[in-house]
């Protein structure tokens, strides 16, 4: 299970809504001054919050910070879905596309129109994914 510290925002009839910090893995790293990416990273921002409604039974507080988790297969499987199934549908949609079409814009034209296609699926597929248990992240413990 991955883990994460995150801080409670509000609690209301078990449902906490908590903020998470993004980390960066530029600021631990020893080459962060001489990174192209690490100067990029700051360009954008020192960090982004993301906010999570999680179920909890414990009572919790505005301001305290808890620990809460994500099952390591439901990351995998939502990695798969956004990076995967795009690259796979861009690949498959060339091939097809030179064996179907004699000019090169109508291969373009097919192979946009399928990787189009191929993210409409992926942004439904996750929104149907955020209605199950196994894709949101569960309240493990009250840190402070």
């Amino acid at each position: 299970m991955l883990k994460e510290s995150a801080v409670v925002i509000s609690y209301q009839s078990g449902i906490a809504q908590v903020k998470c910090q993004s980390q960066s893995a530029c600021g631990s790293c020893v080459a962060k001054s001489a990174c192209g990416s690490a100067a990029l990273a700051e360009l954008n921002g020192t960090g982004t919050a993301h906010f999570f409604e999680v179920e909890t039974i414990t009572p919790v507080k505005a301001g305290q910070i808890i620990e809460i988790g994500l099952m390591e297969r439901s990351l995998i499987l939502s990695s798969l879905l956004v990076y995967f199934f795009p690259l796979l549908t861009l690949l498959l949609s060339t091939l097809i596309a030179d064996q179907l079409f004699q000019t090169e814009l109508w291969q373009g034209i097919f192979i946009v129109f399928c990787t189009a296609l191929a993210f409409v699926i992926v942004h439904f597929v996750s929104k149907s994914w955020q209605k199950k248990a196994t894709y949101r992240p569960i309240f493990l413990r009250v840190i402070q």
